[in-house]
């Protein structure tokens, strides 16, 4: 009989909260205590926003330490679109993306075909891209769901 890779059979213990859970073979969900994606990579690069976390490894310690959950940054949020390249979040019942453009620090950046501007690099992002007139810089704690796509 053939073993399901996906059958959580494996004890494992999470890297941010401690608490032992059951995995699978692929690993592949996050921790059920605390909603960390357990990946020895983002443990070797400790202070870098790996796939699939969307915080580092150090500020994920430090964050359930203070009883906080996820949430990134616009910093880290952006980090993380540096290492992965598409990226998405809601705002105001809207759904809005980022993508690599053309340049590989460029970055498309919409939420409808008549709505997709261009920023040179993570910078120009920050400091210049809106949605409608607000600049997302400022809005970005009203932001939901902020992840990978």
């Amino acid at each position: 009989m053939k073993i399901n890779p996906l059958e959580k059979n494996i004890q494992k213990k999470c890297a941010v909260c401690r608490k032992v859970y059951m995995t699978s073979e692929f690993d592949i969900n996050p921790c059920p205590y605390c909603g960390w994606f357990n990946d020895s990579m983002c443990e070797e690069n400790p202070d870098q926003v790996i796939y699939r976390n969307l915080i580092s490894f150090n500020k994920a310690k430090k964050f359930y330490a203070a009883g906080k959950g996820f949430k990134p940054s616009i910093d880290d949020f952006l980090e993380g679109f540096d290492f992965y390249g598409e990226m998405e979040f809601k705002y105001q019942d809207k759904n809005f993306y980022l993508s690599r453009g053309d340049d590989e620090d460029e970055i498309e950046f919409g939420w409808s075909p008549e709505n997709i501007y261009y920023f040179s690099d993570k910078d120009d992002f920050i400091q210049n891209a809106k949605i409608e007139d607000e600049y997302v810089r400022d809005i970005w704690d009203k932001v939901e769901n902020p992840s990978y796509t």
